[in-house]
C-alpha cells in the first residue's frame, strides 16, 4: 500500500491518498483540492471511498469538489457527527474562518471497532473522541506493518485541542491511552496535522504522557 500526503493551506491540515494495485482511499480532504485532483487525474484506479476521521472544516473542506467529479464515491464517518456537516457552528468554519463551510451528508456511519475490507484497504476503526465527539483513528495493519492514522487525536509530540464544542481533555487522553497506546509500538501514526511518528515515540516523548496537570490555558499546539 503507497500512502500519499498532502498539505493543505487553510489550517496545515493532511490529507491522505491511499492506494493499492486496483484503488484508492482518500482520508480528509482538506482545503487544496487542486493538488489532490491532480494526483487523481494521472491514475485509472477507481476511488473506493472518502473517510473522515471527524467533521472539523479543514478536514470536510474539499468533499464539494471532489463530489463534483466523483459524485458516486461514498463517504464515511462516526454518526455523533452527522450534523456537522450541515452546520457550520459544530464543524467550526463560522469561529476561525468567519464564512460556513458545509458539506454533503455522509453515506455510512462507521461501525466502531468493525474490521472493513473495501476494495482490498482492510482496517479497522477506534473510536478516539475528546477533540471532537465522534473523533475516530483509522488502523491498517498489513503483513508485517501497522499504519493508523489518528485525525486530530494524536500528533507528534502533541496532542489535539480540546476546547471546540464537544472537546473534552480527559476523555481525549482516555482516547490516547486506551485506544492508541494499547497498539504495537512500531505502528506508524500518520495525523491530522503535522509530521508522521510511531506509538512508540509518542509513549517515549508525547509532552502529555504520563501527564500531571494540564491547565486550561494550555491547548496542545492549537491545531484545529
Amino acid at each position: 500500500m503507497k500512502i500519499e500526503k498532502i498539505v493543505n493551506k487553510i489550517a496545515q491540515e493532511n490529507t491522505y491518498l491511499l492506494s493499492n494495485s486496483t484503488s484508492h482511499l482518500i482520508i480528509d480532504p482538506g482545503s487544496d483540492s487542486s493538488a489532490l485532483l491532480e494526483r487523481l487525474k494521472i491514475t485509472d484506479k477507481t476511488i473506493s471511498a472518502i473517510l473522515l476521521t471527524h467533521a472539523h472544516f479543514d478536514h470536510i473542506i474539499g468533499l464539494n469538489e471532489l463530489r463534483k467529479h466523483f459524485p458516486d464515491v461514498p463517504i464515511y464517518l462516526h454518526s455523533d457527527e452527522k450534523e456537522w456537516m450541515k452546520n457550520p457552528k459544530l464543524n467550526a468554519s463560522l469561529f476561525f474562518l468567519g464564512t460556513a463551510v458545509t458539506g454533503p451528508e455522509a453515506d455510512y456511519f462507521y461501525e466502531i471497532n468493525q474490521f472493513y475490507d473495501i476494495d482490498a484497504f482492510k482496517f479497522q476503526v477506534l473510536e478516539t473522541p475528546g477533540h471532537s465527539i465522534g473523533g475516530v483513528s483509522l488502523l491498517f495493519t498489513l503483513e508485517n506493518e501497522s499504519f493508523v492514522f489518528s485525525g486530530d487525536a494524536l500528533f507528534k509530540n502533541a496532542i489535539g485541542r480540546w476546547d471546540l464544542p464537544t472537546g473534552n481533555q480527559g476523555q481525549l487522553l482516555k482516547s490516547i491511552r486506551e485506544q492508541l497506546f494499547t497498539l504495537d509500538e512500531n505502528t506508524q501514526v500518520f495525523p491530522g496535522h503535522g509530521p508522521k511518528t510511531s506509538i512508540g515515540t509518542e509513549k517515549q516523548n508525547n509532552p502529555f504522557f504520563p501527564i500531571k496537570k494540564v491547565t486550561d490555558s494550555i491547548v496542545s499546539n492549537f491545531f484545529i
